[in-house]
């Protein structure tokens, strides 16, 4: 047996409740990394075009990384994949979720869950079987008490369990599916595939070892990672990702009241140090990472109390925060374990109501339409109700849950000006007015706006990769050359998420990328250098665009907001900046083989011997 991988997957037919396994295909996965470039093949080969991404047809995936549950420090990640509700089109998120550690353990390396359950139902994995069990007595129950209950039904504390909320089973777009230990599969809707299967939870418990073909190698580097990390990562540590939010304030990265503003004197109240001197007991450590920039927080007084539970990450922060121009930390954490426990992307919810308070503001939406709540920015109880109300799928929610480019559409009368997405996913919180390549990546990611995949602004930031050429600090305001930064950062990405590793500590800890050739050949016994898997992440990207353009996406969707190529920012680091996307577009295109419209060429699929999927392509 290969290292790393268990050698099956999984497959659930829901509405048949037929359970099968098949054999991984070891070639395949050394050829396209992992499960991450099979599940790839499996939605471009398996998905029709016309498939509704709510209906039994639609494919839902649960993938893991090839260091995932080894000892490689934060090799904990577990991937989700399905046709978004919420876009259309090609649908992933990453999380630490201990279930595709216990996944390995009990013998799979993948989950494929197609059909729909006639009531609700919870699928449980374990080494003496997989079960399709009834959830009726859980459907309706908030993510945490739900994982809890299925482990006490189960009698199995050790369980490790993903689970939906209210706003997955009433199938709000902006569904997130959540684990037992906090961490959320936010992007995309997908806890609203889930719900639209009758899917509420999948619990996982496992006992098998995950081999490793060379354990002592494998110990050597995890020192070595461990040596560097522990120095480089320990703001992280201290103050958690929301450490940055009064820098990059300062830097005219923190997005401001729907990405009008550059200043916002309210970032140190939300920053994470803030944070620490206040609500703060407690940091969370993901499996086998050694950083530890997890929060736990607590708050006993006040109109937020009683609250205790995992806290707000920097992208909660800010999208609950400064992009809708509140200053109350408490608030934030509130809203985000709100989020938690309704199943909710934190972004997108956030973005949404920035975009419904400037909708308020400019008199397009009244109270009548709100039903009652005044949408001013900065109030933090209309912030908390309206998360209740998207969560709940009630009043003016259920416009919300819908997400900010079919709500704009529902209002009408020009709010769609206002609605901050690429391709129906909300931005995320790193400013392109700052860093323009992140609006290049915005554009062209195959998920919508996402940030991870690529932080492209890294380079800008002084965060130097030597290993793939980027060896030097890059001006963040100019266009040149960042189409390639852009091209290069998405492959590498691609690589760490086909791992199972996180991005904080291999590409912000200071570690050389070379690491990771070395963590994959210690795991699985396959020689490779960097450049060999970042031509494989480059495949992955590839099969996910062809994906795309399946779904009809082309170059007339790979844009900006038109706030952001035509307002210039009106005051901070970045004040009068816009972003020419247009010749970053057109550089980028020929830097990854696609053809004047965004469709791969032919000859670039043969150059990387994705031949199989050159059928897909309508030139």
């Amino acid at each position: 047996m290969t290292g790393g991988f268990s050698g099956k997957i999984l497959e659930v037919d829901l509405s048949s409740g037929r359970i099968k396994e098949e054999p991984l295909d070891f070639s395949l996965a050394r050829n396209i990394l992992g499960c991450l470039g099979i599940a790839s093949k499996i939605m471009l080969e398996r998905v029709d075009i016309r498939v509704d991404p709510l209906s039994p047809a639609n494919k839902l995936i649960f993938a893991t990384g090839i260091l995932t549950g080894s000892t490689a420090p934060a090799a904990n990640k577990s991937i989700v994949i399905s046709k978004s509700p919420l876009t259309n089109i090609w649908g992933e998120s990453i999380f630490s979720a201990n279930s595709g550690i216990e996944l390995k353990r009990a013998g799979y390396d993948m989950v494929l869950v197609d059909g729909r359950a006639e009531n609700p139902v919870y699928i449980w994995i374990h080494e003496g079987g997989v079960e399709i069990r009834d959830a009726g007595g859980i459907w309706g129950l908030d993510t945490f008490t739900a994982c809890e209950a299925i482990k006490k039904d189960l009698g199995e504390k050790k369980a490790a369990v993903v689970s939906i909320g209210p706003a997955g089973e009433r199938l709000v777009k902006l569904a997130a599916i959540i684990s037992d230990n906090g961490r959320a599969a936010g992007r995309c809707g997908l806890g609203a595939v889930m719900g639209s299967k009758n899917l509420k939870a999948i619990a996982v418990a496992g006992s098998g070892e995950i081999n490793v073909a060379d354990p002592r190698g494998l110990e050597e580097l995890r020192e070595e990672i461990i040596g560097v990390v522990k120095e480089s990562m320990k703001a992280f540590t201290d103050y958690g990702t929301a450490r940055g939010v009064v820098a990059f304030e300062e830097m005219g990265n923190l997005p401001i009241k729907n990405w009008t503003k550059g200043r916002f004197p309210g970032a140190e109240k939300i920053s994470g140090m803030r944070m620490a001197e206040t609500i703060l007991v407690g940091r969370k450590s993901c499996f086998a990472c050694p950083v530890a920039c997890g929060r736990y927080v607590r708050i006993s007084d006040g109109p937020y109390a009683p609250l205790e539970g995992y806290g707000p990450e920097y992208e909660t922060i800010a999208a609950l925060g400064s992009l809708c121009m509140n200053d109350n930390l408490e608030a934030i954490a509130k809203a985000n374990d709100l989020c938690n426990r309704y199943g909710l992307d934190t972004i997108s919810v956030g973005a949404t109501i920035a975009f419904a308070m400037e909708c308020y503001e400019k008199g397009l939406i009244t109270k009548e339409d709100t039903g009652g709540i005044e949408l001013n920015w900065g109030d933090p109880s209309a912030i908390i109700r309206t998360v209740e109300l998207i969560g709940r799928q009630e009043g003016f929610g259920k416009i919300l849950g819908e997400g900010s480019m079919r709500a704009a559409r529902i209002i009408g009368r020009g709010a769609e000006k206002y609605a901050m997405h690429v391709k129906g996913l909300e931005i995320p919180m790193h400013n392109p007015y700052r860093f323009k390549e992140m609006g290049l990546q915005y554009a062209v990611s195959e998920r919508g706006a996402c940030h991870l995949r690529g932080l492209s602004m890294l380079p800008a930031r002084g965060i130097l990769l030597p290993e793939i050429g980027l060896n030097e600090k890059l001006d963040g305001f100019r266009i040149e050359g960042k189409a390639h930064v852009v091209k290069v950062m998405q492959d590498v990405c691609r690589v760490v998420d086909a791992l199972g590793v996180c991005k904080f500590v291999y590409l912000f800890g200071r570690v050389s990328l070379n690491i990771l050739a070395k963590l994959y050949a210690a795991v699985t016994g396959w020689e490779a250098s960097l450049q060999d898997l970042i031509r494989a992440g480059e495949r992955i990207w590839m099969l996910q665009r062809l994906f795309n353009v399946r779904m009809g996406i082309s170059r007339k969707d790979d844009v900006l907001p038109s706030r952001f190529i035509e307002e210039p920012m009106a005051d901070g680091a970045a004040k009068g900046q816009t972003v020419n996307l247009e010749p970053m577009l057109k550089e980028y295109y020929v830097e990854r083989g696609l053809d004047e419209e965004g469709r791969p060429k032919k000859e670039k699929m043969l150059e990387l011997g994705l031949d199989f999927a050159i059928k897909y392509v309508n030139w």
